[in-house]
């Protein structure tokens, strides 16, 4: 089970690990090795994913509508998903409970079994979702492995129970934070390890060639090491592969030295283009003259970036340390080669020594049987020949006899020094070989990190690239034609051209000669003007004061004081009365040096100057020295380029500092608001209600990150008066769900949590017919009087829990609910029907106290809970928020009747107007109660009778609903 649960494991677990570098490939997201370390796959940007076949399909470019119509899983596979997400809880938990049950035996094999569930569950989510295909997912599956493996299982170890724990922990937070971003639209691409498709082939061949080299067995240096010292020519053959790599980071050298003399050409290329276009290209009341500004910044930025990045590949991490490396791996490689060679020299001598010494012997002990047959020739024809003779014959023999024997002792020697000396040459392969070996790696070690280093830097480079781009086409989309053309025309401040008359005038003697008829321009002036008086034709007059202006009007230079001061008297707009929504009239010029300046709305309502001082921008949180514009009223300080994207309109007194408000306790951002609902939460529903209510998939798609970012801050540095008017409605849905997110005590109080799980699960643990579904309970529809017994048990016990609510999250529950059932009535046009607004506003409504693993588990298996309450509030949300008594009190009375029967008589028709004239916070004031006004409770009955009261009644301000509906009677009658 260990083998087969290891291998098992580490085939899913690490091709994805040690996959080839993408050109995506290494970290953002913001530079955070916690989450995505340069080394560990492909992240892609959040634009690219779209919906489509296997939940995995990426598309090659930004969709024609916007980028944020993109949905990281379809509403139908969500069920599916929580399924598994189920069984893996489950899985977890038994794996935990084995392997710290200290009484039961054989848990090693066991653990393994349960390990191995989990690892087959994590595989299948990730194969079915590729957008869970992260890195601390797969980062903590490791560790998992590891612990299971690792751990004493014989003896009770408490330090490895710890480290088990923190294992089991780590898993379950990663999963599960990423299952909820996943399920709420919040995907963050830069942990991802998912790939483009056109990727895939080129991918699979990289991980192919790593599986090559995994799959067949790797082998350890020494056996390495083992295999050249037996085979014939291993040591020449190690040298060559040495001789091989150094040419080898010489081709790399050169690569790289090409390629950057390219990118350097370009990056100057670049600035030579900033230079020569900043000024033609970025006119102002041009079309998308701020987006070609930003881009020629970031091609700026660019150029630099890329020059930086040479001179550090050259310098540091790349060319000079390949060079060094080459240069240490050449020379040891010759001395290396120089021992081998010496030694295989001297064995070569020995070789030759006994080859001679054999031969020697050979011709010694020849010539010595020679000499023996001639001495006993002799001996034998002793009779014949004389003493002497015999004599002489034997002493030859002798002689050649000891010549032999000496030869045979030196060819001895001869055969032990070679035996020697190849023991020597033996023992000195053993050593070139390791030492071979080591150079190599040192080498290898040295390519891998300048390898790493070089496209690291050039992800770093160039990973900025997709999201600057995308946000470029997200801020053109934006851009209404025209729109320039008309700011142009009303910055000009010119003044009315004043009628032409045509008079006749009879002859006269006493007239001058040559009078002409009076013809007034609005660029000329008469004799009459020029001296303060009038015309006699009655035509308009203009006084030079007003000339004046007009030519400081047209001029595009900055103002001197005298031309300030003189704006101020001129141009001065009342603020003090507020618009039928709530929110201050705009400017009709702007104002100041900045009036040629393409400005936001929320710029506009500023009475700007320049910055006398350096001072922190309230846009992008940098500090403003020089450019710089500074409101006269409110103190605001803003970059000249940051105005055209300013969100935080003028409140007409000094703005205060920043608030802590996403992360801050509830309680402390409600207690400031007199209806106890935080203004971020009326500010950005109040939003979507004039704009989006019909946008598809509000809710489920994600803005723009970094768009989100900036209003999460124009929200801590401007309060109430962030304009939200030209933001994406995503974006304001996103900073709301953010908002909630971030509470560190939900609406919901943690008291009330396991109360209303248990409600909803015993809503849906409903006994079916025999194979039918169980635990799905019966569906949430209002039906009046006719509805489910059931439904009316569920809501009954729902209402009584929120009245353990305080005062302010009961106010903001209900506003949240009011306008997630307003979002649920146009189901048929954004496609996000109350079960699906449950599953998004579930877990950021209401969620378990934290305290470890196991609830990060339970809290993802509370999904289908989480979301059945919310669904409860939407469907049933008069009966929940509507007290009876309320209804009784304002039946009771008169006028209540008489709008009733008004109502219930009569075929009214009142148009409903998305973006209604009546504020949102005055219209809520009675809704947000905890008890209700006869205003409230009339609404209600009207509502009841299919009458929308979100009516557009031009220039009257209405602040209370009742006194809306006491003017909608008295228009019916």
């Amino acid at each position: 089970v260990d083998s087969a649960s290891s291998s098992h494991t580490s085939s899913n677990l690490s091709p994805p690990l040690v996959g080839c570098p993408s050109p995506m490939g290494t970290l953002k997201r913001p530079t955070s090795l916690s989450r995505n370390p340069s080394a560990a796959g492909f992240p892609i940007q959040s634009w690219v994913f779209s919906k489509g076949a296997g939940k995995s399909v990426i598309a090659q470019s930004p969709s024609p509508e916007t980028t944020e119509t993109t949905v990281a899983i379809e509403v139908e596979d969500i069920p599916s998903l929580l399924r598994i997400v189920e069984r893996f809880a489950k899985a977890v938990e038994k794996l935990k409970d084995v392997v710290l049950e200290d009484k039961q035996e054989n848990r090693r094999p066991l653990a393994h079994e349960f390990l191995g569930e989990v690892l087959r569950i994590l595989r299948q989510v990730i194969s079915m979702y590729p957008l869970l295909n992260t890195v601390e997912t797969l980062t903590a599956a490791g560790k998992l492995i590891s612990q299971v493996k690792g751990y004493h299982y014989e003896v009770c170890n408490e330090a490895d129970k710890k480290d088990f724990e923190k294992a089991i922990e780590t898993i379950a937070v990663a999963f599960s934070s990423n299952v909820s971003e996943l399920l709420m639209g919040e995907v963050d691409s830069s942990t991802l390890l998912s790939v483009l498709p056109s990727e895939k082939s080129r991918v699979s061949v990289c991980q192919s060639l790593y599986r090559a080299d995994v799959g067949s067995r790797v082998m350890s240096a020494e056996e390495v090491d083992i295999i050249l010292q037996r085979s014939e020519g291993g040591v020449d053959s190690a040298l060559t592969y040495a001789k091989t790599i150094s040419k080898y980071m010489k081709d790399l050298i050169g690569y790289v030295e090409r390629k950057l003399a390219l990118e350097l050409e370009f990056s100057k290329g670049l600035q030579r283009i900033y230079q020569s276009c900043k000024q033609t290209i970025t006119q102002p009341h041009m079309p998308f003259f701020s987006i070609y500004s930003l881009a020629l910044e970031q091609d700026l930025e660019q150029g630099t970036g890329m020059h930086q990045a040479a001179s550090t590949l050259q310098n540091q991490t790349f060319i000079m340390p390949l060079l060094l490396r080459k240069q240490e791996h050449e020379k040891k490689r010759k001395e290396i080669k120089e021992h081998w060679l010496k030694a295989k020299r001297k064995l070569m001598e020995c070789e030759a020594n006994l080859r001679r010494a054999k031969q020697v012997y050979m011709t010694r002990c020849e010539e010595y049987d020679k000499a023996r047959t001639a001495a006993n020739r002799a001996e034998e024809e002793g009779g014949s020949s004389t003493t002497k003779t015999v004599d002489k014959k034997k002493r030859l023999e002798e002689e050649a006899r000891n010549k032999a024997e000496e030869a045979e002792a030196t060819y001895r020697t001869c055969i032990a020094d070679a035996v020697t000396q190849h023991q020597e040459l033996e023992h000195m392969k053993v050593t070139v070989l390791r030492q071979i070996q080591e150079v190599i790696k040192q080498s290898d070690q040295t390519i891998r990190s300048a390898t790493i280093s070089y496209y690291q830097i050039m992800h770093m480079q160039t990973v900025a690239l997709p999201v600057h781009y995308q946000t470029l086409c997200e801020s053109s989309k934006l851009y209404d034609p025209g729109h320039q053309y008309g700011t142009h025309v009303k910055d000009l401040q010119m003044s009315e051209e004043p009628e032409t008359h045509y008079e006749f005038e009879a002859y006269s003697a006493s007239s001058t000669r040559g009078h002409m008829t009076h013809k007034s321009w609005g660029s000329t002036v008469s004799d009459t003007d020029s001296v303060g008086g009038g015309s006699g034709l009655g035509s308009p007059t203009t006084s030079t004061g007003d000339i004046s202006k007009m030519a400081r009007t047209s001029s595009t230079g900055t103002m001197s004081s005298n031309e300030d001061a003189d704006e101020k008297d001129s141009n001065v707009t009342s603020f003090e009365t507020p618009n039928i929504n709530g929110i201050e009239p705009e400017m009709v010029v702007p104002t100041g040096p900045f009036r040629n300046v393409g400005l936001s709305k929320a710029a506009q309502t500023h009475k700007l100057r320049k910055l006398r001082s350096p001072s922190k921008c309230r846009e992008c949180d940098s500090y403003v020295y020089f450019q710089g514009a500074e409101c006269e009223e409110c103190f605001l300080a803003c970059h000249k380029r940051c105005l055209e994207t300013l969100a935080i309109q003028c409140g007409h007194k000094k703005l205060q500092g920043r608030l802590q408000l996403f992360g801050q306790d509830f309680s402390q951002v409600s207690g400031s608001s007199p209806d106890g609902i935080p203004f971020i939460i009326k500010k950005c529903i109040g939003e979507i209600e004039r704009r989006a209510l019909r946008m598809k998939s509000i809710y489920r798609v994600n803005g723009v990150k970094t768009r989100v970012e900036k209003l999460c801050q124009a929200f801590e540095t401007g309060k109430e008066r962030v304009e939200l008017s030209q933001s994406s409605p995503h974006d304001s849905s996103n900073v709301l769900k953010l908002y909630l997110r971030q509470l560190p005590e939900p609406i919901m109080p943690f008291r009330l949590y396991n109360s209303l799980m248990g409600l909803a699960k015993e809503s849906l643990a409903v006994v079916g017919p025999e194979g039918a579904e169980t635990g799905k309970g019966p569906d949430l529809v209002d039906l009046g009087p006719e509805t489910d017994p059931e439904l009316l048990v569920l809501v009954d016990r729902l209402k009584n829990l929120l009245k353990e609510l305080p005062k302010q999250n009961t106010a903001t529950l209900r506003y949240i609910a009011r306008h997630l059932r307003r979002i649920a009535e146009l189901e048929d046009d954004n496609k996000m029907s109350p079960s699906n607004l449950g599953i998004v506003f579930g877990p950021s409504l209401m969620r378990p106290r934290p305290s470890g693993a196991t609830v990060s588990l339970s809290s993802l298996v509370d999904y289908p809970y989480q979301a059945r309450i919310v669904e409860t509030l939407i469907v049933f949300y008069p009966s929940i928020f509507h007290s009876d008594s309320s209804r009784a009190a304002c039946t009771s009375t008169p006028r209540t009747q008489s709008l009733q029967q008004v109502c219930e008589g009569t075929n009214v028709m009142i148009w409903s107007v998305q973006e209604s004239s009546i504020d949102e916070e005055h219209c809520s004031n009675d809704e947000q109660g905890v008890t209700d006004e006869p205003g409230a409770a009339e609404s209600d009955k009207l509502e009841g009778h299919g009458i929308t009261l979100h009516t557009f009644i031009p220039n009257i301000i209405v602040q209370k609903r009742c006194e809306y509906m006491v003017l909608i009677y008295l228009l019916i009658f």
